[in-house]
């Protein structure tokens, strides 16, 4: 082989392994991604992908966090949404302010226990959905469709439980 031969091919060879290593960063698994598989539930990716915080966090800690901040915003919006039907639904009460508030609380809880008890988080995490869940039965009974924000706060109780599964 001649020189210039040589000296082509080292030049492509060196290119190619140049570009491997500015290969942007959304090639790589993306975190809550990984959170989202584990869910089995195809609005799990599209809910996370826009929050900035979610769709930053490197390590199951933050993620974690950054999930149940958003699932304590949007149980509230449920919550709000559920008093809104049970001024036409009466029997939905319940599921407005105390399934509800229950859920809230076990989001709240889960939080602070990240830096305390990661098993408690993530069992907090968890019984949080049983406040959508119960809420199905209730809407259910008057012959309701489960709302979509309802939908959001089980599967972000879902998230949350697997998230925090992956903290020591």
């Amino acid at each position: 082989m001649n020189s210039v031969k040589v000296s082509c091919l080292l030049f492509t060879l060196s290119m190619i392994l140049m570009s491997e290593s500015f290969i942007p960063a959304s090639s790589e698994k993306i975190l809550y991604a990984s959170v989202c598989e584990e869910t089995k539930d195809p609005a799990c990716i599209p809910l996370f992908k826009d929050d900035p915080k979610i769709s930053k966090a490197n390590n199951y800690f933050d993620l974690s966090g950054f999930i149940l901040d958003l699932a304590v915003e949007k149980a509230k919006e449920g919550q709000n949404y559920m008093r809104e039907i049970a001024k036409k639904y009466p029997t939905i009460d319940a599921c407005a302010n105390s399934f509800y508030t229950s859920t809230i609380s076990s989001f709240m809880s889960a939080k602070v226990e990240l830096n305390q008890d990661t098993m408690t988080a993530n069992y907090d995490a968890k019984v949080a959905g049983d406040g959508p869940r119960y809420c199905v039965e209730a809407l259910a009974k008057v012959k309701l469709d489960n709302p979509t924000i309802n939908k959001i706060v089980g599967l972000l109780s879902l998230a949350a439980f697997y998230a925090t599964n992956h903290l020591d």
